[in-house]
């Protein structure tokens, strides 16, 4: 059998075709680097004497991040472009793209003859802008309709009576 395992380092407590990228619930787990390795027909061998020594939780692996080559402030807008060709501000439902700026007094540019380059359209807070809006109405016009026919019938006030006494008949005499 063809072994990934270094024969000299793993003396015993050697684990063959052993599956260690799974999760269980909530918890993922995946082959540990220290432990395991991966064989030419992609199965994976492990140097330990049960599965908890072949596994580590997934989330305490550190995925290294890519740093950036160059920044914007690295690169002064005269040498990147024309001043005619300089947009600094966005819209409000617009996000500025970083990959075309360049940094000049210390303000922030973008360098492109095309809006599109420098300002993506973030169309989610467009809908939702305009969603609430037409809520808003909505609900005003909702509550104008239930203000203008369910308004309450108010009794007319009772009318004054005469008493009784001014009622009587005077009978000549």
């Amino acid at each position: 059998m063809a072994t990934c395992l270094d024969l000299n380092a793993c003396q015993t407590d050697k684990m063959y075709n052993v599956i260690c990228n799974f999760s269980i619930g909530y918890n993922e787990y995946v082959c540990n680097p220290q432990t395991t390795c991966m064989r030419a027909d992609g199965k994976y061998d492990c140097c330990g004497k049960n599965i908890v020594d072949c596994v580590i939780d997934a989330s305490s692996l550190h995925v290294p991040t890519i740093q950036p080559t160059i920044s914007s402030s690295d690169i002064p807008c005269n040498q990147q472009c024309q001043p005619e060709y300089r947009i600094d501000k966005c819209h409000w439902y617009e996000s500025k793209q970083i990959n075309t700026s360049c940094n000049d007094e210390n303000d922030n540019y973008c360098c492109s003859q095309q809006r599109a380059d420098c300002c993506r359209t973030n169309i989610t807070d467009v809908y939702i802008v305009i969603g609430c809006i037409t809520g808003i109405m909505i609900l005003y016009a909702f509550y104008k309709y239930v203000i203008a026919y369910s308004a309450k019938v108010m009794p007319s006030p009772p009318t004054t009576t005469l008493p009784p006494e001014k009622y009587q008949i005077v009978v000549p005499i």
